[in-house]
């Protein structure tokens, strides 16, 4: 078979998926719960998926020309390390390192986020755009940030922690309780973990739901009891959606993006917040600001993890803002 092959994966704090793909087209995907493997080894059970699907595709091993892998936490892409992700116990881990042990391929890693914006500049809904935000909404919320065509990263590597802005000046006097440890107060407002937490919260008071019925509950489950009229549904939503539109509305006037894309688990969702978030850039941002959810909705950061792949290679086969 012709050499052309790359391996994908998004590390995330809920799930990880990995794909293979082959001149743009994804061939096959795979996902497992992260935490089951948390204690035992993510990039363990990563490549013993990856070397299955590739062997369920008929795709011999040494075809395969590199490895892109998006990860969270705060990463040196150059050095492969990831100084901190709580929501796998990860700090100053050698992720590049260990991942081209197990893969026997070479490897680029890179921020899920920045991942995710390169997926969508590339192969997305940003595509032909230089000046992007992209606000990643899954287990927690970060952004990524593309300037006159190229990732902005940041002094050590934690530009787009979105996750820590402020939204309520109330917080900001030292009252504020995280929800889970390592997460910032926008993340304790908006992303799936949050919404959960605030409608368990909710439920609580309320009273009539056992504790195991209420530890069962994720984010798609609150999202469709709004959609079936459940009031506190509604408005955990609601709640959650205000406090990341005032968080677009201060990066956008800071950035001046062309473009706001908006990603990620939650995002698929969209429906229940991007006509809101629409309007509240209109009323507060000086400049017309386009806002759309993302092209690939949350397969984002693997097709980032492509466009990664294919740049660091040199393969040439893309260029930036023109897919």
């Amino acid at each position: 078979m012709e050499k052309g092959y790359y391996l994908t994966a998004d590390i995330g704090g809920t799930n990880v998926e990995t794909a293979l793909f082959k001149d743009g087209t994804m061939l096959g995907n795979r996902e497992f719960p992260t935490q089951e493997f948390v204690d035992s080894g993510v990039l363990i059970e990563l490549a013993k998926q990856a070397k299955e699907m590739a062997e369920e595709e008929n795709v011999s091993w040494g075809d395969i020309v590199s490895a892109g892998i998006a990860a969270p936490g705060v990463i040196d892409p150059e050095e492969g390390i990831v100084f901190r992700a709580p929501n796998l116990k990860w700090k100053d881990y050698a992720l590049k390192k260990e991942a081209e042990e197990r893969l026997g391929v070479p490897v680029h890693i890179d921020n899920d986020v920045n991942a995710g914006l390169l997926g969508e500049v590339y192969y997305g809904a940003a595509q032909g755009k230089k000046n992007v935000l992209l606000f990643m909404v899954g287990t927690s919320i970060g952004a990524g940030l593309l300037i006159d065509g190229k990732v902005y990263r940041g002094a050590n590597w934690a530009s787009g922690e979105v996750g820590h802005m402020i939204s309520d000046p109330e917080a900001a006097s030292g009252s504020f309780v995280p929800i889970k440890e390592g997460y910032g107060f926008l993340s304790s407002k908006m992303g799936g973990v949050a919404i959960a937490h605030h409608y368990r919260e909710g439920k609580r008071l309320e009273g009539g739901v056992s504790e195991e019925d209420l530890n069962q509950l994720r984010a798609a489950d609150v999202f469709q009891f709004a959609e079936e009229g459940d009031k506190l549904a509604q408005g955990t939503i609601r709640e959650g959606i205000l406090h990341m539109g005032i968080a677009i509305i201060n990066a956008a006037a800071l950035l001046n993006p062309e473009t706001v894309v908006i990603g990620g688990g939650v995002a698929q969702s969209g429906n229940w917040f991007l006509g809101k978030i629409k309007s509240m850039l209109e009323e507060w941002v000086p400049c017309p600001t386009e806002v759309v959810l993302a092209g690939l909705k949350d397969q984002s950061p693997l097709y980032g993890a492509l466009a990664l792949c294919q740049l660091m290679d040199k393969e040439g086969k893309v260029q930036a803002g023109n897919g």
